[in-house]
């Protein structure tokens, strides 16, 4: 399994660019939230749908009530009312009010609607002595969203917020993309589920810390975690479990993708004939990780067992992974400037990934500083972090006030 070392950019977009789209499929509202959409969605209607008040008062027109203060108040006819939901009312006439509550239909011919406030909440005849809301308070039809434009695009995510929009517009079961299924399946002689703690506590055996980690970023990503049984460094087993596990759309193996003795994903992959995309990435932590396609369509991501490997390694290539296969239209994370609060050794070979606390800055840019010891094995430094950045291989240390790029987790 040859494959050429590539920078963690190059490695992220090999692996969007080798991976396909889920299927699309209708799910009600309520349902869809999570989802990507997979069609434009065009405004069956308009928003607001037709003209109305933003708060409580008098609809009028703006000449009527030009120059009306408390020395020289301005009365009109009260013609009508309209109260939201109410029907379409009587076009406003010269001198001629309409008494309105928020969200009621403003008459044709009202350009403005005057507080109840600065009136004498007259209901045959309204004074007015106050004219600051000439030409305010009317939401126009149309004012938010005009029937036929494009309300939600293609690749748009589904939150609450889509949510609330896509309801205005009685959009009951919008086209979204399917969620990737995505299995989990860590190895390690050394290793025990979390339903053994006593052996943990003891010291004779290490928590299985990648399942359920992955597990989590999985499901923060928009995947569908698969967890797969943990399974011994033994060829034979780990063959298995990659056969049976065939209702995944991508497979993140964690463990196994080194070089030594007890590190077999790799040959099993080869055996079972993966095209691999890439072997090793110029990185640290994480280079052993590895991507390819199996000859079933199963895409397969390896990733370090090392957890802070494992981790960082699902940050740079399992999250755009998913992102991608759910249809997101930038998969890929948005790297910000970030400004080095100490200096930091440079590795002459492989881009550092550290982990990182980010706190405000000047002009915007946020200062980081490291959080403790960087080794792969520092699950601290993980824990304690809210971010990581990236330290470009070189000879000479990157000093404090270096800026150079970064993000913050669980933000993109």
């Amino acid at each position: 399994m040859s494959a050429p070392a590539l920078s963690a950019t190059e490695a992220a977009a090999a692996i969007v660019a080798a991976l396909a789209v889920q299927p699309s499929l209708r799910l009600p509202l309520a349902d869809a939230v999570g989802h990507v959409l997979a069609e434009d969605v065009v405004a069956p209607l308009s928003l607001p749908p037709w003209t109305n008040a933003s708060m409580d008062g008098y609809a009028v027109r703006a000449v009527d009530v030009t120059g009306a203060s408390a020395a020289r108040p301005v009365t009109l006819r009260v013609a009508g009312t309209a109260a939201a939901g109410s029907g379409t009312p009587q076009p406003l006439a010269p001198g001629e009010a309409w008494r309105i509550y928020t969200g009621g239909p403003v008459p044709d011919g009202a350009d403005s609607v005057i507080r109840q406030e600065d009136t004498d909440l007259g209901r045959d005849r309204v004074t007015i002595h106050d004219a600051r809301d000439m030409g305010r308070n009317v939401r126009s039809a149309g004012g938010d969203l005009r029937e036929g434009t494009i309300a939600l695009a293609a690749g748009t995510a589904i939150g609450p917020h889509q949510l609330a929009l896509l309801a205005a517009l009685a959009v009951t079961h919008p086209m979204v993309r399917r969620r990737p299924r995505v299995g989990v399946l860590a190895s390690g002689d050394e290793l025990v589920s979390l339903d053994r703690p006593e052996e943990i506590v003891a010291g004779r055996k290490l928590a299985d810390v990648n399942t359920p980690a992955l597990i989590a970023l999985i499901a923060d990503a928009g995947g569908i975690p698969v967890p797969l049984e943990l399974v011994r460094d033994n060829p034979s087993a780990i063959r298995a479990a990659v056969m049976t596990a065939t209702d995944v759309d991508l497979l993140i193996t964690a463990g196994g993708v080194s070089v030594g003795d007890h590190d077999h994903v790799r040959g099993v992959m080869a055996a079972l004939d993966v095209s691999l995309v890439f072997g090793r990435v110029r990185i640290r932590p994480g280079g052993p990780a590895a991507f390819g396609v199996l000859p079933d369509g199963r895409a397969w991501l390896g990733l370090p067992g090392n957890p802070v490997s494992a981790m960082m390694t699902f940050e740079l290539f399992g999250r755009p992974a998913i992102r991608a296969m759910a249809g997101h239209r930038e998969p890929l994370r948005e790297l910000v400037d970030v400004m080095l609060a100490e200096a930091v050794a440079r590795d002459p070979v492989l881009d550092l990934y550290l982990r990182a606390l980010l706190t405000a800055g000047a002009n915007g840019v946020a200062q980081a500083r490291l959080t403790g010891p960087q080794g792969s094995g520092m699950l601290t430094s993980m824990a304690w972090s809210d971010g990581a950045v990236i330290i470009p291989a070189g000879t000479a240390p990157a000093l404090a006030g270096t800026t150079v790029k970064g993000w913050r987790w669980f933000t993109s």
